[in-house]
């Protein structure tokens, strides 16, 4: 079996379908491809499409098959005449679309259907299907409602360890990283028969949604937990956690939502952690971030002041929010539907970043998903002038396909 890779940017699209697409204009989340999605709950089982006579599929799995036909066709608009009313209403052509384009994008060539398991959820005939694909295969859960309408579709990949995991190699332990407002869970995994072992703790990215724990797990995806296992596999102890955002959802108000505050005194202290594990060489311990976490990288060194690296994964190195501008350009001219739709949103999302420019905001306001205290304090903070100051090594990494690549 191929190993199954998550669809970050499909995640995003899969809560639209499962969820709801509405572009109301509201600040309560951001354009991010951090996915958390649910498993669709609709009102109803009642779903009924109207198909022309004799057109309609006769099982579950001739529904499932006939909706991966249209979908792999770049039929999008006929795929999603197979939704009932309610998923429509919560759904576009549009956002099939994007989840297509990001299995193709990560598992290359549709080559077919590999296999199909019925099963049910919430009430619903569900059929999983396995999408064989060039690099990877992936399981697309259908819902399905009367006369086989779809009310639900999410990707439903389970996670698989890599290949280079040596688990002989390591022990792992369940700990607890303590702070005065949060007890955040942790793993520490410790090469097995070393001493003067290196360390390094994982820092999470900016988590919208509250979602990011210790493994950084989206369907079918634990990189932390790739990243921490495979790194011990070959000799380096690793501390990840729960960020604040996921252990701790309300223990940062809004006006004190900073960097330091949901970020780096939380990295901080799992340093302190790791450099008391038995075995780990306390001068040879690093820090690696991603995204917003990677930012935070020379922060991090710099207030530590003992780091023997930091490693900044797809980290910006410019204005935060301007990341935000590049995604909704990028979105909007993706694929053949709805770009009138995303248009609109790049052009609203440009006036509350020049809010954000101008500084136009207080502590507690939410703008682009995030408070304002968030924004003053990135505005505050210049990335590459503190890595240039910092006495400490660091590897910035970046991906040539990632077009919110700072």
């Amino acid at each position: 079996m191929k190993r199954r890779t998550f669809l970050t940017v499909a995640g995003g699209a899969l809560v639209a379908i499962a969820g709801c697409s509405g572009d109301d204009d509201t600040d309560t989340a951001t354009p991010t491809a951090t996915p958390m999605p649910e498993t669709p709950t609709p009102e109803t089982p009642a779903e009924t499409p109207t198909p022309e006579e004799g057109e309609g599929p006769e099982t579950t799995v001739e529904a499932v098959e006939l909706l991966v036909e249209d979908t792999a066709a770049g039929r999008f608009g006929e795929a999603f005449e197979r939704f009932g009313p309610t998923a429509q209403q919560q759904s576009s052509p549009g956002a099939l679309e994007a989840v297509w384009l990001a299995m193709t994008n990560v598992g290359g060539a549709f080559e077919g259907v590999v296999d199909t398991a019925e099963t049910t959820q919430s009430g619903f005939d569900a059929v999983d299907a396995t999408l064989g694909f060039e690099r990877s295969d992936h399981v697309l859960r259908v819902l399905l409602g009367d006369e086989f309408a779809v009310v639900g579709v999410v990707v439903n990949d389970e996670y698989e360890r890599p290949a280079y995991v040596d688990t002989d190699a390591f022990s792992e332990e369940e700990i607890t990283l303590e702070t005065e407002d949060c007890l955040m869970g942790a793993t520490v995994t410790v090469p097995e028969g070393g001493d003067s072992i290196p360390g390094v703790v994982l820092v999470h990215g900016s988590d919208p949604a509250g979602a990011a724990d210790r493994n950084l797990e989206t369907i079918g995806s634990q990189v932390f937990r790739d990243l921490a296992e495979g790194l011990s596999s070959r000799g380096v102890a690793v501390l990840r956690y729960d960020r604040r955002t996921h252990a701790c959802p309300n223990s940062v108000a809004l006006s004190e939502y900073t960097l330091d505050s949901v970020s780096v005194d939380d990295a901080l202290v799992a340093l302190g952690r790791l450099r008391s594990v038995d075995g780990v060489d306390a001068d040879r311990v690093s820090v690696a971030g991603h995204s917003l976490g990677g930012m935070v990288v020379p922060r991090i060194a710099r207030r530590d002041g003992g780091l023997a690296g930091g490693v900044a994964m797809a980290a910006p190195a410019r204005s935060f929010y301007e990341i935000f501008v590049d995604q909704y350009e990028h979105l909007a001219t993706v694929g053949e539907f709805e770009w009138e739709r995303m248009a609109s949103l790049y052009e609203r999302w440009r006036d509350r970043i020049d809010r954000i420019r101008q500084g136009d905001y207080s502590p507690d306001d939410t703008v682009l998903g995030y408070p304002g205290a968030l924004w003053q304090s990135v505005d505050e903070y210049d990335q590459v002038a503190v890595a240039r100051e910092v006495d400490t090594p660091f590897l910035f990494l970046q991906g040539e396909r990632d077009y919110q690549r700072g």
